[in-house]
């Protein structure tokens, strides 16, 4: 039997961003190994990863533009493992985003610590081709292999500083609840593959759709236990009370510009495996599972909120802080309905869209601002670190005294965090809110809304140190050009996609049609 090149090349096509990225971390590898000269190897490494990341966002542009004008959406390759959708390609350019900030915030950092730069650079290329795996992965198989990729990666960096001791307890705990919460959620899938006979999330829906149809999800005791195990699994990847356990020691132990990616990437990765799983493969039995991502939520955004208002090291209130806006992404999630299913308030909501397009849309631009605002924030306290201070509250005391163009962003973005307007956080949370609403959840954007009321409080107490405290000590600005330069960016991006948000809301409206109509069709409604 002859070979079929043309199927080989169409693999090849839809996971070339991958190979991308796969092949520059490789480049990186021989780079370092014959390099010499700390600074200029240092840069060049540092610009060579940052070139393989735009050469793969430039493709995975190409391909959308290429499938939208070809009409051939949801293209599935390796054996329907993985598929080229506008989902994929909005999480894909989400990890990249990511990946690039985070690269431009440790160049300074990562010589100033004597840390080894062609592994760095290496394994944070890694964690990122694990992150985009996982965003295009429509198989329990490809998509565990896409989870598991980003998760070791990830756990290597956070104690990548292994002169410190903070960060090697983090890495291990991190390491330890990890393969802990990575049980769970492979038996979680198994469970779903022995109740259902396919690993496909799409066959999956089909059959999931077929039993509400007849006897109801709720009957099936098999279906019950797999979804509660895949819940919690994917819990803990997105730091969901109470899987958020690793969150503040892991966030306080990391490096900082690593902490500002796990803050963000991993994050995202957790939110694209779960729409993938809940949507596609469970969204017919939302009516099950609903509830339950009400009652996370709403533990998530208020434990979070509650904790950071005593903590003393910003990166530990951060983290928090990052578990409470997973409990407002939740609020996107929960306020899904299956189209056209019984109970489904199927009607066009606020966007012109209908409710379940319009709530998986909301959670992808708070990703999408949370990108900006959160990492910027980061990136301020990367900034201390190379000046000789802290992570702790006492060092933002008076910053506006000695560097206040710093501390002007640092307010941006804690204001944007807080969700007010003129921001891209307000628009966020407005979203999510307003996605609960015109699904009938107006008692948890009330909710919600008291929880921003409680993290303004801690937000706005940085601000208050920064401009109305006298500075212990004033001292010499230093910092680097890209370090500066990715701060500015976030910022403008912080205020001008609040005035210009069209170009974002389109993007993530359109990365939904393709699985809606999926699931109604699977439905036979």
């Amino acid at each position: 039997m002859a070979f079929d090149y043309g199927v080989l090349n169409m693999n090849l096509e839809v996971i070339l961003p991958e190979l991308i990225v796969t092949g520059f971390a490789i480049l990186v590898i021989f780079m370092d190994l014959f390099m010499r000269g700390k600074d200029s190897k240092n840069n060049a490494l540092a610009m060579t990863t940052v070139t393989g990341y735009v050469v793969a966002i430039v493709v995975s542009i190409l391909y959308y533009y290429q499938i939208i004008e070809t009409s051939s959406f949801n293209t599935e390759a390796f054996g329907r493992m993985v598929v080229m959708d506008n989902l994929g390609f909005f999480f894909r350019v989400l990890s990249l985003g990511t990946a690039i900030i985070t690269v431009l915030f440790s160049t300074r950092f990562i010589r100033d610590r004597g840390m080894a730069v062609g592994e760095y650079y290496t394994v944070l290329s890694l964690a990122t081709v694990g992150m985009m795996v996982t965003a295009i992965s429509v198989d329990l198989t490809a998509l565990f292999v896409g989870i598991e990729l980003m998760s070791i990666s990830v756990y290597i960096l956070t104690g990548f500083a292994r002169n410190d001791r903070l960060s090697n307890e983090a890495a291990l705990k991190y390491f330890l609840l990890g393969i802990f919460s990575t049980a769970i959620l492979v038996y979680g899938m198994a469970w779903l593959y022995g109740a259902t006979g396919h690993t496909n999330l799409r066959e999956i829906g089909k059959i999931v759709a077929s039993v509400e149809t007849t006897t109801g999800v709720a009957a099936n005791g098999w279906l019950i236990l797999a979804m509660f195990l895949l819940i919690a699994g994917l819990g803990f990847k997105i730091a969901a009370v109470p899987f958020h356990m690793w969150t503040p020691d892991a966030y306080q132990g990391a490096p900082t510009p690593i902490t500002a990616f796990m803050s963000v990437g991993p994050k995202a990765a957790g939110f694209a495996a779960t729409i993938r799983i809940m949507v596609e493969a469970l969204g017919p039995a939302w009516q099950t599972w609903v509830p339950v991502i009400v009652v996370l939520s709403i533990l998530t955004m208020t434990l979070g909120n509650i904790v950071a208002v005593t903590q003393q090291s910003i990166k530990r209130m951060l983290a928090y802080s990052s578990i409470a806006h997973t409990g407002y992404m939740m609020v996107g999630l929960a306020a899904f309905q299956y189209a056209n299913s019984p109970g489904a308030n199927a009607g066009t909501g606020t966007l012109g869209i209908d409710n379940s397009t319009q709530a998986i849309s909301s959670i992808l631009f708070y990703l999408f601002s949370y990108m900006f605002m959160n990492m910027g924030a980061f990136g301020i306290i990367v900034y201390l670190h190379r000046n000789g201070l802290t992570d702790s509250l006492e060092s933002f005391r008076g910053l506006s005294t000695w560097a206040p163009g710093q501390a002007a962003l640092m307010m941006f973005f804690l204001l944007s965090l807080t969700g007010i307007p003129p921001t891209i956080g307000f628009l966020g949370k407005y979203y999510v809110f307003v996605a609960a609403l015109n699904s009938g959840l107006g008692w948890l954007v009330v909710i919600g809304v008291l929880n921003s009321a409680i993290a303004a409080f801690y937000y706005l107490r940085i601000i208050w140190y920064m401009y109305f405290e006298e500075p212990r000590v004033v001292r010499e600005q230093r910092s680097s050009p890209a370090l500066q330069g990715t701060l500015v960016f976030a910022a403008l991006a912080v205020i001008v996609f609040f005035i210009v948000s069209w170009p974002i809301i389109e993007a993530t409206r359109n990365s939904m049609p393709a699985i809606v109509s999926m699931l109604t069709g699977a439905g036979g409604r």
